[in-house]
Formats: structure tokens, C-alpha cells, sequence
């Protein structure tokens, strides 16, 4: 199975240096590759144990000095050569005191261990140790800012998948053609969010007045650009069972808010792009009128378009490049 990087914390108060080589010995036995493990244990002065492999040497060093420790830490290695084949390393730490920014409790971190054995190393923690859980819900009300948000998605897409000759590898195929397309398109002035979503992208600008005409330029440019980048996907020799054969684009502007968890934005000029995107037709992109800094020398219509929940909404029609 693959291994893949993991990073866990544990509120666990009041651990001991012998609490923390059991839990050490826990993980060694469940995963007996990491025969090789140092200890460190960091003082709010200076280290009081630095990189020692014997136990019984670290509670001697800490004997009457319990009260000055600010870390333990323990770090595993598969080998005691990072030139062999293989290596891997895993480190647990526990903080006795939320300091800064560092949290009480107990730390793992690996980029080697697969997710099943660890799981059962992480059933035998939450089973044996007390948790300081907070049953507070954790708000965060995000951060007010202008944005230009552009969606792109593929025409027909789930009604295409569902024919008898199309398999799950061929569709991973088109849409990551489909998903290079976008971001190349995209590259003189790269989004600051870049989502995929299925068989769409979103894409996300924070704008101020300074490089505001610059995202509205590359957002359209890109979007009226796509139908005959598209084309050339669908005539690709590796996409012999075909592929769909529209794509619909919409582009809104206006105040949403950054949430700092999972570096999103939610807001309205996100849902308007969304529904003008999902009623735009193949041979067109459907831009809200609120969008500034519209390039003059691109031909446009006056349209409204009727969006759920909005009702009756004006917007501007663009033809694509090459219809």
C-alpha cells in the first residue's frame, strides 16, 4: 500500500518521559521497520538530552528535572543511513504546556508509514490515554475581500461517462487534459485559488484596483480561448471513444470571504459563476455585469439570464473565439 504523509495531535495532559517511551514502544511494535529511534528532550533553556538511543541514559539526565521540560521528541528511522533503500523517518513529540503557538499534547508526525498500520497504533493511544477534548465549536468567520471568480466545466459530462464503451482510466484521461488546458490558460496571471471540481475547475482571484484589469483580462482571455483548445483534446489520438463537445463558462466579481481553513472562499460572486456557468451555452461565456474592466475591443451582448435563486439576471454574452 502506499505510504503517504501523516500528521496527527493528540490532546493528552500530563504524560511522564515513561508514558512517552511507552507510547514510542507502541509505535515500534506496530511498526518493527523503525528499529532505530533517538531522544531529545528540549528544555526552555537549553536541551537537557540530545539525540540519545538508550532509555535508561535519558532518565537518568532527567532525573529531578522534569519541571524545565518544554519538548520530548522521539525520532524513528528505518535505517541509520539516509542513502538506503527505503528510508524512512517518523517523529512523535509531546509538549507538557501550550507555549506560542504549540499546543499541549502529543505530536506525530511520518512520511513513510501507510494509513492501516497506523491506524491501529492510533486505536491503541485513543484507547489507553485521556483526551482534553473541546467541545466548543471552532469558528472562523473568514476575511472580507474582492474577488473575480471564474467557472469552467465540461457540457454533457456525466451522460458521456455513463455510455457502456467509456471506463473510469479513460475518463482520469480527459479530465486531466481537461485540467492542464485550464491551467495553462491561466498561467500569465495565476489564480490565487485553483479548485477542481468534478468535470469543472474554479478558479479564484483576490483583486485590488491595482491588478484588478489584469485578472479580468486573463479570466476572459482564457474562457474565450478554451472551445478551441478543447478541440484539440477531442481530436487527440488518445481519445479514440471521443469525448464531450461543449464546454460552458462563467465569470462574476464582487466581495466573498477567505476562510483560512482549507484556503477557501465562499460568497456570492462564487454561486452567481456557478449558475451562469450551468446555463451557459458550448459557443458562449456568460459574464455578470458587475464585472469591471470588460477589454473594449471584445464584442459582447446584452443578455438576461434566468438563474435559480436569483431569478432574471443581466449579464454579457461573449462568443468564443472560433464559433
Amino acid at each position: 500500500m502506499a505510504s503517504s504523509i501523516i500528521r496527527r495531535h493528540y490532546p493528552i495532559p500530563d504524560l511522564s518521559f515513561r508514558d512517552f517511551w511507552d507510547i514510542c514502544s507502541r509505535f515500534q511494535t506496530v511498526h518493527p521497520e523503525y528499529k532505530n529511534v533517538y531522544f531529545t528532550v528540549d528544555g526552555f533553556d537549553s536541551f537537557l538530552v540530545l539525540d540519545e538511543p538508550e532509555v535508561s541514559k535519558v532518565l537518568k539526565k532527567l532525573e529531578g528535572k522534569e519541571h524545565r521540560v518544554r519538548k520530548y521528541s522521539a525520532r524513528f528511522y528505518t535505517s541509520r543511513t539516509q542513502h538506503a533503500e527505503g528510508y524512512g523517518v517518523s517523529e512523535l513529540q509531546y509538549r507538557p504546556h501550550t507555549y506560542e503557538r504549540y499546543l499541549q499534547g502529543l505530536n506525530f508526525y511520518s512520511d513513510s508509514v501507510n494509513k492501516v498500520d497506523y491506524y491501529q497504533f492510533e486505536e491503541e493511544i485513543t484507547t489507553n490515554y485521556p483526551f482534553n477534548e473541546n467541545t466548543e465549536p471552532e469558528v472562523e468567520f473568514g476575511k472580507p475581500c474582492e474577488v473575480l471568480a471564474l467557472i469552467i466545466d465540461i457540457r454533457g459530462f456525466s451522460l458521456f461517462c455513463e455510455e457502456p464503451s467509456i471506463e473510469s482510466t479513460y475518463t482520469c484521461g480527459l479530465m486531466s487534459a481537461f485540467y492542464h488546458m485550464v491551467n495553462r490558460s491561466l498561467q500569465r496571471f495565476p489564480p490565487d485559488m485553483t479548485k477542481f471540481l468534478g468535470d469543472g475547475v474554479l478558479a479564484i482571484w483576490e483583486t485590488t484596483p491595482a491588478d484588478r484589469e489584469i485578472a479580468v483580462n486573463v479570466a476572459l482571455e482564457a474562457a474565450l480561448s478554451l472551445r478551441n483548445q478543447w478541440k484539440k483534446v477531442q481530436d487527440s489520438p488518445h481519445f479514440s471513444h471521443g469525448a464531450p463537445q461543449a464546454l460552458g463558462a462563467g465569470i462574476c466579481f464582487g466581495l466573498a470571504g477567505h476562510l483560512e481553513v482549507g484556503d477557501d472562499y465562499i460568497g456570492r460572486p462564487i454561486n452567481i459563476a456557478s449558475r451562469l456557468c450551468s446555463v451557459c451555452p458550448g459557443d458562449r461565456v456568460y459574464v455578470d455585469r458587475s464585472v469591471p474592466n470588460i477589454p473594449l475591443h471584445l464584442k459582447k451582448e446584452e443578455l438576461a439570464a434566468h438563474i435559480k435563486p436569483y431569478g432574471r439576471h443581466n449579464i454579457w454574452a461573449f462568443i468564443n473565439k472560433d464559433a
